[in-house]
């Protein structure tokens, strides 16, 4: 999308997506890439998610991946996915390593959850989006986090239509709540039924 129809039509507050908007293809650094997730990368997705299963079902908090989970329960995922991303409903993207051009993560950009406000007392129309992404142990063993948080944010800002966003991370996962306390991202609460923190972030146009 380019700059001139982001300023011609801005989001206002709690607005997901608006249909004459252009969906972000991808974004890029040195070391990373995020594009959206494709039917091809079915096998792959589930493979890199897996290696990790145990890591990112204590910090996550999703109860997801399942150490039970199946390439079949992946294939519908996918699916359920792309079927989201067709109608702009929501957006998933895969985070790829450049140097081998692995799977090592993914981010989800979807509408606030009304249970937000309900929950937790967060007022839902104040934010365009939730997102959150997950990235596997030896990514964040070898500091990729600070990259992708570092790419996402200029994403954002360069490329994604909306004003306002919040982060929903979860108490377990402590790499992602040190990315965001020390980001300009500004805390706004928590539910302690599911143990997540939520921060605001305001995004910067370029």
């Amino acid at each position: 999308m380019c700059f001139l129809a982001l300023a011609a039509m801005p989001a206002k507050a709690g607005d997901f997506w608006q249909q004459q908007w252009t969906v972000p293809g991808e974004a890029e650094s040195n070391n990373l890439i995020i594009r959206p997730i494709r039917e091809s990368d079915k096998a792959r997705f589930f493979h890199s998610y897996m290696t990790s299963q145990k890591w990112l079902y204590k910090k996550l908090g999703w109860a997801w991946p399942s150490e039970k989970s199946t390439l079949e329960q992946n294939s519908t995922m996918v699916d359920y996915h792309l079927e989201q991303a067709e109608q702009k409903t929501a957006f998933t993207y895969v985070v790829l390593d450049k140097s081998d051009n692995s799977i090592i993560g993914a981010v989800y950009m979807v509408p606030v959850a009304s249970e937000r406000q309900e929950n937790s007392g967060i007022s839902k129309s104040a934010y365009n989006a939730e997102v959150s992404w997950w990235l596997l142990e030896s990514a964040v063993d070898n500091n990729l986090h600070n990259d992708l948080f570092a790419l996402l944010t200029r994403w954002l800002g360069e490329s994604w239509p909306w004003r306002q966003v919040m982060f929903p991370v979860s108490e377990n996962n402590a790499t992602a709540l040190q990315l965001l306390e020390s980001s300009k991202a500004r805390y706004i609460g928590r539910n302690l039924d599911t143990q997540e923190k939520y921060f605001s972030y305001a995004i910067s146009r370029k």
